[in-house]
């Protein structure tokens, strides 16, 4: 039996499909896709974006307290005070990204396994199996992109877009990390360029959404700021960024982040399907090209 509004990833899609496929899927399946993912992660969510409001107000203490030290008093500042709050930020955010990412793959493998119909509790117990594996292969992953960087930006991209696959190969073919890393390259051998087409393309229409989303918190701050220069109080400043209502916009705009960083792992599970069919059809596609 096959839900009504099923989406098959099972196919070969250029650019222009897979987006439009990917907002279908998201208008049928919302409710219980972005459902199931806040039930599993809904606290690495909220923990990252507390500690990342909490770590730019603490950026701007220091930054205050420094401002007010003369070179003889530098080294009495407690560099603890900004490099402990960002360092917590940024392993929290990371530990959602890694939350938010297992339990998105999960429910589409569900999803594509029972044709439409999706198991929570299939969803919750292959997210808990495979949490520790996928940012086992993050951090490989990320070192391995790092030093390509590093060395020279051109095999730093290279291998950044290789390995953008490989955590669907994790989740869609039950592959170990260092599997995963190694059958990458395979894997996206002969599709290197049309991948990293459609990653570049997403990447821009989501970097332009994301920058839409933090015009409130930009503009709210901007006559803050000008409000208090207006009144030449100097001192007062660093209350800008320390505002309630600022900071409940950075707050939203970073949630927002997250459901358009969950928009970018449904167009990478359709590139992945899309190499995979081509490689591979699958029976279905092969089934149905037959009844035509």
């Amino acid at each position: 039996m096959i839900e009504q509004n099923f989406i098959d990833f099972k196919q070969k899609r250029d650019l222009g499909a897979m987006l439009s496929d990917t907002f279908q899927f998201l208008n049928a399946e919302w409710k219980p896709f972005f459902g199931s993912i806040l039930k599993i992660s809904i606290i690495p969510i909220l923990i990252a974006i507390c500690t990342v409001v909490y770590s730019t107000m603490s950026s701007v203490s220091f930054l205050g307290d420094f401002d007010q030290v003369t070179d003889y008093d530098i080294v009495n500042l407690n560099f603890s005070d900004l490099i402990l709050p960002i360092s917590i930020a940024i392993i929290s955010y990371l530990t959602a990204l890694a939350s938010i990412t297992v339990a998105a793959l999960s429910y589409i493998k569900s999803y594509t396994a029972h044709k439409g119909f999706v198991n929570y509790q299939e969803i919750q117990n292959l997210t808990k199996e495979k949490f520790w594996p996928y940012v086992g292969l993050f951090i490989i992953v990320g070192i391995i992109v790092f030093f390509g960087m590093l060395f020279c930006i051109l095999p730093g991209i290279y291998f950044g877009v290789v390995l953008s696959l490989s955590f669907c190969l994790v989740i869609f073919q039950n592959k170990g990390v260092f599997d995963a890393i190694s059958d990458s390259f395979g894997f996206i051998k002969e599709h290197w360029w049309e991948t990293f087409g459609i990653l570049i393309v997403v990447q821009l229409l989501i970097a332009v959404a994301s920058f839409l989303v933090d015009l409130p918190a930009s503009f709210y701050q901007t006559v803050d700021i000008g409000s208090i220069l207006k009144d030449q109080d100097t001192t007062e400043l660093s209350s800008a960024f320390a505002d309630p209502i600022y900071l409940s916009l950075i707050a939203f705009s970073y949630f927002v982040k997250f459901i358009l960083y969950i928009v970018s792992i449904v167009v990478s599970v359709f590139i992945y399907y899309d190499i995979q069919e081509q490689k591979n059809p699958s029976s279905d596609s092969i089934n149905e090209i037959g009844v035509e």
